[in-house]
């Protein structure tokens, strides 16, 4: 772990892999242990790991699982799961939502690619 000072604060770092910081629209459905729908939404991804991302909404998203979905350079859609680790507000009135990845790491790193291409080729 890094230990991190910020000020007078002192903050642990518990990040197994670096943040890549991307800005990509997504959509999102909440699913509940059973996989039935609990909501959707909209919002946009503030980065990306190995092993999650952040998001940002204008709602805090309160269930346990998540699949999150965009759209690819070809028009195709990507889809991922994830179980939310964390919700907060921010002094914007939005929501930061911290989501753990529940694919299998080879997933995971197809997934992260296609993200950070759209977000590289969107600039």
């Amino acid at each position: 772990m890094q230990d991190v000072n910020s000020g007078n604060k002192s903050i642990i770092n518990k990040r197994k892999n670096p943040r890549v910081k991307i800005s990509n629209g997504i959509s999102y459905v909440c699913i509940d242990e059973n996989g039935n729908e609990i909501e959707q939404g909209m919002g946009k991804t503030i980065d990306i790991s190995l092993g999650g991302m952040l998001i940002e909404t204008s709602v805090p998203i309160e269930s346990k699982y998540i699949l999150i979905a965009t759209i690819d350079l070809e028009g195709n859609l990507i889809e991922i799961r994830g179980k939310i680790a964390n919700s907060k507000k921010i002094e914007s009135g939005e929501f930061l939502n911290g989501i753990q990845f529940l694919e299998t790491p080879e997933r995971q790193i197809k997934i992260i690619a296609e993200f950070i291409k759209v977000h590289r080729y969107r600039q």
